[in-house]
């Protein structure tokens, strides 16, 4: 027998899912289009139903409690069956629709998807695509949360929530200026790298923690003099002289070869794998596998 749910049940977890994700009641209401009441009334109804405490109000911020936790994991998984049901009885089974939603890294959104994105959009021009680009936690939240239907990144350890999924690997080049006046060796080495002016990305991305920890392996350390979040933006600087940086080969085209030095370091670093993380038990519509069959078609999908 079902139990008898409240009629605003639904709109209870939205209030729920949204301050558990924005951390704050207030940006909850402006992301909902809802006022700080309506969304405060929310979860106390849902503390109420359930005789819990769901979040942790003593820092300022709304904390998650381990029952919250527990409780988002829940509603997550809830509003991916209700997707599902939507999709299942409303999808025209004829033609792809809808949005597709990726997180990754600026570098892939760059220089990886847009052949992709471009083919299938050619074949099916009612899916649109938002691609958000950013830092490992900004890639592993948003999957996490279900807000993005997949991500792409290289990590160093799967969290047990998601399935890890090859797609490529990539070495790492040192680029220069051209005819630069840093390195008189076809080859320098990592001491050499170390003592000139290097221009890096920000520690939230994959490749900086990366790279230090090998300099680091080696009792080095950079001698950072910029840090810039766009590829080209690097490639800019180093073209200009203000010094040296090191970039996944992926994102070296064949028209930079003509305005900076570039240099292999396989002999220091080993390859970098990116993959695709899923959350487990995600639902994905049509037009998200699809898409992602385009990129790894031998992919297996589990629920």
């Amino acid at each position: 027998m079902i139990e008898e749910i409240a009629g605003d049940f639904l709109q209870w977890l939205r209030g729920f899912y949204f301050v558990a994700m924005r951390k704050s009641v207030t940006q909850a209401g402006l992301d909902m289009g809802r006022n700080q009441p309506t969304v405060t009334h929310q979860i106390k109804c849902l503390e109420s139903q359930f005789g819990v405490t769901l979040f942790d109000r003593s820092s300022g911020k709304m904390e998650l409690t381990p029952e919250g936790s527990l409780f988002l994991e829940k509603a997550i998984s809830l509003f991916e069956i209700i997707r599902e049901m939507k999709s299942d009885l409303g999808q025209d089974r004829l033609e792809y629709k809808g949005r597709v939603i990726v997180a990754t890294t600026h570098a892939v959104t760059r220089f990886f998807l847009p052949s992709y994105v471009m083919n299938f959009a050619s074949t099916h021009p009612n899916v649109s695509f938002d691609l958000e680009g950013g830092g490992l936690e900004m890639i592993l939240g948003k999957v996490e949360s279900a807000e993005a239907d997949f991500g792409i990144a290289c990590v160093d350890t799967i969290p047990n929530t998601m399935a890890y999924h090859d797609l490529f690997e990539t070495e790492l080049k040192l680029i220069a200026p051209k005819n630069n006046i840093f390195f008189s060796r076809k080859s320098p080495t990592l001491k050499q790298i170390s003592k000139v002016p290097f221009i890096c990305f920000p520690h939230s991305s994959t490749i900086t923690p990366f790279i230090e920890r090998r300099f680091s392996e080696e009792q080095l350390q950079l001698n950072v003099i910029l840090i810039l979040n766009d590829f080209d933006t690097v490639k800019t600087y180093v073209g200009l002289g203000l010094g040296v940086s090191i970039l996944d080969s992926f994102t070296i085209l064949k028209e930079d070869e003509g305005n900076l030095d570039i240099f292999p370091l396989r002999r220091f670093f080993t390859k970098r794998r990116y993959g695709l993380l899923l959350r487990k038990r995600k639902y994905l519509s049509p037009a998200a596998k699809a898409f992602i069959r385009t990129i790894k078609p031998d992919i297996q999908f589990k629920r």
